[in-house]
């Protein structure tokens, strides 16, 4: 059973296809005063976004970064928007909260921009055509993260590692990131911690290993992240 859960950070891309996000129309200064209207922004500015998801290609004007919004999810709780990022083919929206608010954020952003068009006629936002989700969450879990391992395993590394048989006072602490692809290609990157296309799993740092408090980041919804870390302690466990 995982106790203590904290949803940190729901993230979501909208990608387009080239020139359905009509970044020069979204950034004059009429349509940028509206949207942090909606949100409640502290602030907004020109300039290229973090590669959250990705590259960002280098354009003029080279994007939009709005930050430290606001939004109320189900009439109950105020969700801080941690920003909201136009790139050249590419919408990101990051909360402290989970992913089904993130919907809600969406829904009214492109209700407002569907109503706008470019000088030449089209709208400045068209439909995406992926969406790609990421979330972090803490939680502490029942036992320690090194029962990934197997026993004879922990034996090595222990014995490797200096660790005496029967010495509670260390432990073993591992760091996971997984990530998929195919067999036959030539990888030129592995997977690191807060990749956001990668399933990453270690302690959480500035908390003790015996307190065995876990941070997870995943390319999932936090919803079905959270199915994914029951399953995972289920899983140990047995």
């Amino acid at each position: 059973m995982l106790e203590q859960v904290k949803i940190l950070t729901s993230r979501r891309a909208y990608e387009f296809n080239p020139d359905a996000l009509r970044l020069s129309s979204v950034s004059i200064q009429p349509v940028q005063r509206q949207i942090q209207q909606l949100f409640n922004f502290q602030s907004s500015a020109i300039g290229s976004p973090m590669p959250m998801f990705g590259e960002v290609p280098t354009t003029y004007p080279p994007g939009i970064v709005f930050n430290l919004g606001a939004w109320i999810y189900q009439q109950e709780s105020i969700v801080p928007i941690r920003f909201l990022h136009f790139e050249p083919n590419r919408i990101v929206i990051d909360i402290a909260g989970p992913t089904a608010a993130i919907d809600g954020i969406a829904d009214r952003l492109f209700h407002f921009l569907s109503g706008l068009q470019a000088a030449d006629g089209t709208p400045i936002v068209g439909e995406p055509v992926s969406v790609l989700d990421y979330s972090e969450i803490t939680a502490q879990f029942p036992y320690p993260l090194d029962v990934i391992f197997s026993k004879p395993l922990r034996r090595v590394l222990g014995k490797t590692m200096g660790i005496a048989v029967g010495d509670t006072s260390m432990t073993l602490v591992p760091s996971v990131a997984i990530q998929i692809a195919p067999t036959d290609i030539v990888l030129s990157t592995i997977p690191s911690a807060n990749d956001p296309h990668a399933f990453t799993f270690a302690l959480r740092s500035g908390t003790r290993p015996e307190e065995h408090i876990y941070f997870s980041g995943a390319p999932l919804r936090s919803e079905a992240h959270l199915v994914y870390l029951d399953e995972l302690v289920t899983s140990l466990k047995s």
